[in-house]
């Protein structure tokens, strides 16, 4: 693995990342994990370890959002993918249904700051869906959307009765056994994490940069301080830490356990039936193909170098740089995380070194393919 460990410090001296934990699985089986590098850098440089918890940022989507949307609709008899949405909030001023929803094709905006506009009086998001515009028709194309998950959330909290949390802790974390991953961290737990930005900077200058937001984010309260134990991502942190679309903490390892509920042969909390769910192009009309959840054949699911993954693998990135990559011609599932944001967001290309990190795995050492 010299391959990589070259190439991983020649990123840290590049300051592309503080530090990295990789892990590549078979079936069941590990086959490679190590960390290298810095969990922190501020206010002190802190080595990685191997329990150090990640903000997985948009890894929420696939591995709670979807999922559980799934295992409701496996429960709750008269929903399907095709149920719309005005069955289950009447009031809704759109024509989306379930499916368009999950594979990023309802038509809402990519990112809206609903945190900007809540208090006391006006508590919560969705009083604030219903005044967005669709950017286009629904079951038209493919616009990758967090408020689409957002939506997401409050369906589930609605056909579950349960809160986000309690369900995601009810379904997927107490059955696998997951010791290390939390939708909200313990206030001990939190020196374990990797920090991510300081202060919400980069958000901050998004929403300022939005004529609409302007006025609402030069009032509003933003994180100064190195941001550690807490989802980086503001909707989801303004909303008890999770709002369906980021807000997931983990490890390697437990990822790792997750993974294997997307592979049909090996699930346990979906019927296989569903669990096909995550590997179908649900978006043949447009160029970006999506499965529930996940995105597939993707330009990083294949390295420049060759081919690391099949052409039928399914994955999905987190914006604070973490990704995982399922594929089912060799049941690999390759998981890279790290806290490429800290202790600032750089204006670099990280799908490409997704990609070379991806190729060097899978050629290094083990030669799997």
């Amino acid at each position: 693995m010299k391959d990589i460990e070259t190439y991983i410090y020649a990123l840290m001296e590049k300051g592309s990342i503080p530090g990295i934990s990789l892990l590549l699985g078979k079936g069941e089986d590990i086959l490679f994990k190590k960390q290298y590098g810095f969990k922190s850098l501020l206010p002190q440089k802190e080595i990685l370890e191997e329990n150090t918890l990640y903000d997985l940022a948009s890894l929420t989507k696939p591995l709670v959002t979807a999922l559980l949307t799934l295992y409701l609709l496996e429960k709750e008899k008269g929903l399907n993918l095709e149920t719309p949405l005005k069955k289950i909030f009447p009031d809704l001023p759109f024509d989306i249904r379930l499916v368009h929803l999950l594979t990023h094709s309802s038509g809402l905006p990519a990112w809206y700051p609903f945190y900007l506009y809540t208090d006391a009086q006006n508590p919560g998001y969705f009083p604030q869906m219903k005044s967005l515009q669709l950017e286009s028709r629904p079951g038209e194309k493919v616009n990758y959307s967090c408020v689409g998950y957002i939506l997401l959330y409050y369906i589930i909290e609605k056909v579950s009765a349960m809160p986000f949390k309690e369900l995601a802790q009810k379904v997927i974390i107490e059955p696998l056994g997951l010791t290390h991953t939390f939708l909200s961290l313990p206030e001990n737990l939190k020196p374990l994490a990797a920090p991510t930005e300081k202060g919400n900077l980069f958000e901050n200058q998004m929403a300022l940069a939005a004529p609409r937001h302007k006025a609402a984010a030069k009032r509003f309260q933003w994180r100064e301080d190195v941001i550690r134990g807490e989802t980086h991502d503001c909707n989801s942190h303004y909303l008890a830490g999770s709002a369906g679309n980021a807000g997931l903490f983990s490890t390697c390892e437990d990822l790792f356990k997750m993974t294997r509920e997307f592979f049909p042969a090996a699930a346990s909390i979906l019927t296989p039936e569903s669990t096909q769910l995550f590997w179908k192009n649900f978006t043949p009309f447009d160029k970006s193909r999506r499965t529930i959840g996940f995105s597939r054949n993707s330009p990083l699911s294949v390295a420049s170098a060759g081919k690391a993954l099949s052409r039928r693998a399914i994955g999905h990135t987190g914006f604070t740089g973490t990704s995982l990559w399922l594929d089912p011609k060799t049941n690999y599932s390759f998981i890279i995380l790290t806290n490429r944001i800290h202790p600032k967001v750089g204006n670099i290309n990280f799908n490409r070194i997704r990609r070379k990190l991806h190729y060097l795995i899978a050629s290094g050492g083990q030669k799997p393919f």
